[in-house]
């Protein structure tokens, strides 16, 4: 091939794979119009930023792909503990790999391992209720949102900075829940 028939290739290739993947969000009109519905609510009564909640919760397969709320709300409560997994891990690896008595604001650091792990549980519990349909969902992800608190009230007394990552992660936790909690509302 001379160098117009692969300039002529490259060039139809990326056409096709930019009009392939302007299409993604028209793929279900469902899901978009449930994440665009929540996210709304979300913004209304926790004041989050409509566009980030929805480019965050469209970000993961599973909620992207759900066609009622019910499943959506199951979708968001396994992101939410999955990211909880992760700050909870960190906080750990935090912990463990300077020692006690090194770790600047240890008992901040201890209090996020605690609130961590019931926030971990909190969302295990979560995700059977909504299957369940266990009406005191709402009290976990109150009592969840309240741990998760008390992780962010720990640290800013002892002023550690995190990484942007776990900062992020953290972030997500939270927007998960209060989405959750919203959704939650209305099954």
């Amino acid at each position: 091939m001379d160098s117009s028939s692969i300039g002529y290739v490259t060039f139809i290739s990326s056409l096709l794979l930019c009009l392939s993947s302007s299409l993604i969000p028209f793929a279900n009109a469902t899901a978009s119009s449930l994440i665009s519905s929540v996210c709304k609510q979300t913004q209304d009564r926790f004041g989050y930023n409509y566009n980030q909640c929805v480019k965050s919760l469209w970000k993961d397969i599973p909620t992207r792909s759900a066609s009622n709320l019910k499943d959506l709300d199951t979708a968001i409560v396994k992101l939410a503990l999955t990211n909880a997994q992760q700050s909870k891990a960190f906080f750990v690896n935090a912990l463990n790999t300077t020692g006690k008595g090194i770790v600047k604001g240890f008992e901040g650091v201890k209090q996020c391992i605690d609130s961590y792990d019931f926030a971990v549980d909190g969302f295990a519990f979560s995700v059977r209720g909504i299957k369940d349909n266990d009406k005191s969902v709402s009290q976990i992800l109150t009592q969840v949102q309240d741990e998760i608190f008390r992780c962010e009230k720990a640290l800013g007394s002892t002023e550690i900075e995190l990484p942007d990552s776990v900062s992020s992660t953290n972030f997500l936790t939270t927007l998960c829940r209060d989405v959750t909690f919203v959704i939650t509302s209305q099954l």
